[in-house]
């Protein structure tokens, strides 16, 4: 038992540490926060506590394995080792500290791999630092180290206690390990915690504060992008590559594509999870099991050609609300400071006064989605935690079913004009829905096809019910895949355009009677999805580059998988491996060169504005 209340007044000795830091960052930040200090304080300690404990698992991980080694050889460890592992953690969190706050004064972040890319720089880093009001850091950082100083004091005292040698208390200390490990994880749940758990406002500096910046400083750490890209993906001069994209891309002829009744319809976006179109007889001709999207298809606009930016839902959430490509080898949801930089349908949204909510049935922190989604606009986010326990019935949270009646109720009271982004996952692995289709094959690929009727089911009552509501004639709601999946194809490449294939489907109360029932046939990514709306509502996509518009005379989709990319056109398609720089081709041989060509470039330009951002 004593032992047991060591390590709880240890963990509050470096909670209290933490929160030093935190106040720091508050106070020498102060004119960027627009409401009382105190009670920023108080809600970014609330909101961060949960990252803080986190790391405050990573600094007692050391401690308890040498209180674990004390216990088998019986013998204590020395005071000296004691100290130089405090004082190391303990200056490691004093200079993150004051560097992060200093940082977000002159960059408008904490630490990332911006400043990973300065440290190999020291004259552009000097110059940066130049600009420090050092007098300030000066008086702070004695404020700050004095508190750690009596800190640490009370810790080391504490870890140091005279101990007995008991060997039932091997047994407490690996318990404590195991505790220790569930705290540094962020729970016993599928997602590990991120940044997502402390982000909860849609002003950057609020969720800076909230961040822990020992943690956010590990993880760039990490996971830093120079290493994961060095410079393979560099195929042309950066002038070169930068003017032929502008060609790829430029339409000088643009047309706006306005389908929509009304300045300012409500907007529903359903994610639809691996709906892929070999699944969809309307869109490919192949299976049949999404009868409701395929009849809705027929009857609305359809883009019969449309692929996904890569092969995992936080890749193509980016993609679809913010026209971001997929990047092979990451993703930059999982980089908060990035994802800031881009721009998205829900910032656009919200300031037409839009009211932005997003709903998924599943936990939203997973792959960092609710920290992309609180940074762009989206001012409720729900997720399994606002259903009931009988509701989680999937492995990943609530059901379709289950989703879409909350999504029914939530637009209840929703204000307009509003703009919702459902988030559906009955249909991922492991496929274990309440549902068995009698008239799907029963082979190896079955759990899935009957996912997909079960999630196409759910739709359908859910649109029925909408059709019904006052708001429903001036709503567009546009479905689209969050990316493709197999579905036993044979014949065919692994990363080949059938795995990206996927439906997109604009249909609503609002759609003009013009657009109804038909077909664009025209080649083009899900990243097309921000210009779709934005164009539609009269609003600027000067900041939405990555997509060709439905005009556009020689219309593409390149998507990422790994560690290559797949280019498509509408005479070909091409597949490029990076590691062994290895080209695959079908198609007219006149494509051949300059999709490979076209499509490095694409990957180039890409990749280094991921690093820039």
């Amino acid at each position: 038992m004593k032992i047991l209340f060591q390590y709880l007044k240890v963990t509050f000795l470096f909670l209290a540490v933490f929160e030093i830091s935190r106040l720091y960052f508050v106070l020498y930040n102060a004119s960027y926060f627009d409401r009382n200090l105190f009670f920023t304080f108080a809600q970014t300690s609330y909101k961060g506590f949960w990252l803080d404990l986190s790391a405050v698992a990573y600094c007692l991980l050391p401690f308890l394995l040498m209180w674990l080694c004390e216990r088998v050889v019986r013998r204590k460890s020395p005071s000296w080792l004691v100290g130089l592992l405090l004082v190391i953690e303990l200056s490691v969190i004093f200079l993150i500290t004051i560097s992060d706050a200093e940082l977000y004064v002159q960059w408008g972040n904490k630490f990332n791999n911006q400043v990973l890319v300065y440290i190999s720089h020291p004259r552009e880093m000097a110059l940066s630092a130049g600009a420090t009001n050092w007098l300030k850091t000066l008086v702070f950082s004695a404020f700050t180290v004095t508190c750690i100083y009596f800190i640490a004091r009370k810790i080391f005292k504490i870890i140091t206690l005279k101990r007995e040698y008991k060997y039932q208390q091997i047994i407490v200390v690996i318990l404590l390990i195991g505790v220790n490990f569930i705290m540094l994880r962020g729970g016993v749940g599928i997602a590990t915690i991120s940044q997502s758990s402390a982000i909860y406002s849609t002003k950057s500096v609020n969720n800076a504060a909230s961040v822990n910046s020992m943690w956010n400083a590990f993880y760039y750490l990490v996971n830093n992008t120079e290493d994961i890209y060095g410079k393979w993906y560099v195929y042309e001069d950066e002038k070169i590559a930068t003017e032929s994209f502008d060609r790829q891309i430029r339409n000088d002829k643009e047309v706006p594509f306005v389908f929509s009744k009304g300045n300012r319809p409500n907007v529903i976006i359903v994610i639809l999870e691996s709906f892929t179109s070999s699944a969809s007889r309307y869109f490919s001709g192949r299976d049949n099991c999404m009868p409701y999207l395929d009849s809705l298809a027929r009857q609305n606009l359809s883009f019969m050609q449309c692929y996904a930016s890569g092969d995992r839902t936080d890749k193509g959430l980016v993609a679809i609300l913010s026209g971001y490509p997929a990047q092979p080898a990451s993703s930059i949801i999982t980089f908060p400071d990035k994802v800031a930089k881009l721009p998205s349908i829900g910032k656009s949204l919200q300031g037409l006064g839009y009211d932005n909510t997003f709903i998924y049935g599943g936990d939203a922190e997973y792959a960092q989605m609710k920290s992309y989604l609180m940074i762009h606009g989206f001012k409720t986010v729900i997720d399994k935690k606002h259903f009931s326990i009988s509701q989680l019935t999937s492995k990943w949270g609530a059901h379709d079913g289950d989703l879409y009646n909350k999504s029914t109720e939530v637009l209840q009271g929703v204000k307009q004009p509003f703009f919702t982004v459902i988030l559906s996952l009955s249909s991922h692995e492991p496929f274990d829905v309440p549902y068995a289709s009698v008239d799907i094959k029963k082979d190896e690929w079955y759990g899935f096809k009957n996912s997909i009727r079960y999630a196409d089911k759910c739709l359908h009552d859910f649109l029925e019910t909408c059709k019904k509501q006052p708001w429903y004639d001036n709503t567009i709601v546009l479905l689209v895949a969050d990316h493709g999946h197999d579905i036993g194809l044979k014949d065919i490449f692994y990363f080949g355009k059938e795995k990206y294939h996927i439906p997109l489907v604009i249909a609503g109360g609002a759609l003009k009677e013009a657009y109804k029932g038909m077909q664009v046939t025209q080649v083009v990514s899900q990243t097309i999805v921000p210009n779709l709306l934005l164009q539609n509502l009269g609003v600027s996509t000067e900041a939405f580059r990555w997509q060709t518009d439905i005009h556009h005379p020689e219309g593409f989709a390149q998507y990422h998988y790994n560690n290559g990319f797949g280019r498509v056109n509408n005479r070909s398609q091409g597949m490029y491996e990076n590691a062994y720089k290895s080209y695959y081709f079908l198609g007219e041989k006149a494509d051949s060169v300059k999709m490979n060509h076209d499509g490095r470039i694409f990957q180039q330009i890409l990749i280094d504005d991921f690093l820039k951002k």
